[in-house]
Formats: structure tokens, C-alpha cells, sequence
């Protein structure tokens, strides 16, 4: 372990390039990136798991212009690098937020929001509740160590220093957006029909019967509905969630490839 420890500190140089790719993923990724988590425990986390990817994989090397700036500009692409990967995985997981939107905008809790313990911003409470329900999934089924698998992955077909930045790339987070939408409007869909079929029947039963009140009867009928196809719906979460997953390592890896030179 020693000798292995040694060769891994003789190569300061190649052991920080690769500890900023892994700090840029645990500082964006909605997993280890929380605000609630410590830097000194996203640096050390990330030095740790750089200190084996470089034990394991002894074979990296890495070419640069011999001076500062060459090797201040590499650190700078690496650390990019990690952040974009980062990005895949929040933008994907983002998807359970955009869907609370919508179902709280159906059921009648557009006005009320928490504060999400991980981002410290302001959230809908629909989507609050799906997105801590998936990132427990998300630990249970062990989805940290594929994102981490991913990355060590990514140093067998990315090379440090030969991403290139190209159209694909730009093309894939375009999808990626794209296909969030498509997502979170397919999970908001049960509470757009529900609400849809109640609208239409409190319309009818206006017609016929106009002495009623209407807004009375609507509000807490629409708010019942809501919260029984919300905990109907949030059994489904695991086999919903599986979808995401998938769609998660799917877009993580294209990405990967389009930075591939």
C-alpha cells in the first residue's frame, strides 16, 4: 500500500487534474452538491476517490504546454468537464420540481412553497416531496456509486485534455431540457386529467343547478382529488423513478461521447 500510495503521490501533477474533474461532478450534482454539504467534505470526498481512480488506473498520462498557463487552462477544462457532468445529473433529476409545478398548479398549491434543505431555494411542495422521495431511491439503489462509475468510465474514452467542446454536445443538453419537459408533463398528466373530468362535471352541475356555489364546492373537491391521485401516483414512484434512471446514465453517457475529440 505504501509503494502504491508513493507512485500515486509522484504524480502531483495528473493526481490534480483528475481530483478537479471529480470536484466539478460533487459540486453540481444535486446528490453530493447540496449547500448543506461541507466544501471540506466535497474536497476530501473527491481526493479520496481521485487518490484511487490514479492507484487503480496507472497507465494516465497527460501532455501540456510547459509553463503556468498551459496547466492553469488544463485544470480549467477538467474542472468544466466535471461541472457539465454534474449538470446531466441535475437537470434530469430537476425533472421531479418541474413536475410538482404543474400537479400544484392543478390542485391549488401555487402559493405555497418550502425551502428545499439542499439547494436553499424556494420549491413547490408537490415537487419537494417527489424529489426527496427520489433521491432516497436514488441512495437505495445505489445510483452515487454508477454516477461514480461513470466518471472512472469517462477516463477510458475522454482522456485527460483531449475533450473537445463541439455542436453534439451543445445538442445533448438541448435534448436533455427537451426530454425533461416530456417527462415532467407525463408524471403531472393523471392530475391534469383528474382536474380536466372534475372541471367539466362542477360545469355541467353549474348549469343545471346555478343556485350552487360552484367555487366552494370546487376547491376542496379539486384539493381531495389532488392529494388521492398524488399518493396514488407516489406508489409508482419506483417504477417511474427506474424510467429516470435509465434516461439519467443513458444521457450522462452521450454527453461523455460528444466530448470525445
Amino acid at each position: 500500500m505504501d509503494f502504491l500510495m508513493s507512485n500515486v503521490f509522484l504524480k502531483v501533477d495528473i493526481l490534480l487534474l483528475v481530483f478537479v474533474r471529480f470536484l466539478g461532478l460533487f459540486v453540481t450534482s444535486p446528490v453530493f452538491g447540496g449547500r448543506n454539504v461541507p466544501n471540506y467534505s466535497k474536497i476530501g470526498f473527491s481526493l479520496i476517490i481521485s487518490t484511487l481512480l490514479l492507484s487503480v488506473k496507472q497507465n494516465i498520462t497527460v501532455s501540456y504546454d510547459n509553463h503556468v498557463i498551459g496547466y492553469a487552462l488544463l485544470i480549467m477544462k477538467e474542472l468544466i468537464i466535471g461541472m457539465l457532468l454534474g449538470f446531466v445529473v441535475y437537470l434530469i433529476l430537476s425533472v421531479f420540481y418541474l413536475a410538482g409545478q404543474l400537479i400544484d398548479y392543478q390542485i391549488g398549491f401555487t402559493m405555497v412553497s418550502v425551502m428545499d434543505p439542499l439547494s436553499q431555494i424556494q420549491v413547490p411542495v408537490t415537487g419537494n416531496f417527489y424529489y426527496l422521495l427520489v433521491l432516497i431511491l436514488f441512495l437505495i439503489r445505489n445510483g452515487h456509486h454508477k454516477l461514480i462509475q461513470a466518471l472512472f468510465y469517462s477516463y477510458d474514452v475522454l482522456p485527460i485534455g483531449e475533450a473537445v467542446f463541439t455542436n453534439q454536445l451543445t445538442g445533448s443538453y438541448i435534448h436533455i431540457v427537451a426530454n425533461s419537459f416530456v417527462i415532467a408533463f407525463k408524471i403531472a398528466s393523471p392530475f391534469i386529467t383528474v382536474v380536466l373530468i372534475l372541471d367539466v362535471a362542477l360545469a355541467v352541475l353549474a348549469r343545471t343547478v346555478p343556485q350552487l356555489n360552484m367555487f366552494v364546492v370546487g376547491l376542496p373537491l379539486r384539493l381531495l382529488l389532488g392529494l388521492a391521485c398524488l399518493f396514488i401516483v407516489a406508489s409508482l414512484l419506483s417504477s417511474i423513478f427506474s424510467y429516470v434512471s435509465n434516461e439519467l446514465f443513458s444521457e450522462l453517457f452521450k454527453v461523455i461521447k460528444g466530448l470525445i475529440p
